[in-house]
């Protein structure tokens, strides 16, 4: 039986993606090309397992309990802002390994910048901290444990007792 996704497996997640975001180079010259394609591998294994966690647990869905469904939800709305992440550095590598003519500015094709090695860097920089934001959000979003949703559960009270008195009557 696999072991229940709780809210310090998202919290785990959320630590990961927090380190690997913090890595991300801001500053153009600081892009790598090696370290590009591990990030994108690193993120690739961070979503794979997070999938693979919810399909272990989904294979006996008696096992899996409304606050763990809950939890399980959060896991799903995290994998999409990983893939968009990973989405974004993938089309960075692209920009960065067959020039930008093709995938980035068509119009630039016939120019001196078509494979300007700064111009790559640029485009892959800006990338690089377009995934570190959505990741940042990723991470917060996994922190944050949001209220369930509908009406809140009754309050248990005392019941009130009523009192069946007989009007009294006044003197004049």
């Amino acid at each position: 039986m696999a072991s229940a996704v709780s809210q310090t497996t998202l919290d785990h997640l959320a630590r990961r993606l927090d380190e690997l975001a913090a890595e991300f180079p801001t500053r153009p010259e600081a892009v790598n090309l090696v370290t590009l394609a591990d990030d994108i591998a690193t993120l690739s294994h961070y979503l794979q397992h997070a999938v693979e966690r919810a399909r272990e647990r989904f294979a006996a869905p008696a096992t899996v309990h409304a606050p763990e469904r809950l939890v399980l939800v959060r896991l799903a709305q995290a994998t999409a802002g990983m893939a968009h992440a990973l989405d974004t550095l993938a089309e960075a590598l692209t920009y960065a390994t067959t020039g930008f003519q093709r995938a980035a500015v068509r119009d630039l094709g016939h120019t001196h910048l078509r494979n300007d090695p700064q111009v790559l860097r640029m485009l892959t920089a800006e990338k690089y901290v377009a995934a570190r934001a959505r990741l940042r959000n990723t991470a917060a979003d996994l922190r944050t444990a949001s209220p369930p949703a509908g009406t809140p559960a009754p309050r248990a009270t005392r019941p009130v007792a009523r009192t069946t008195a007989a009007p009294q009557r006044t003197r004049s």
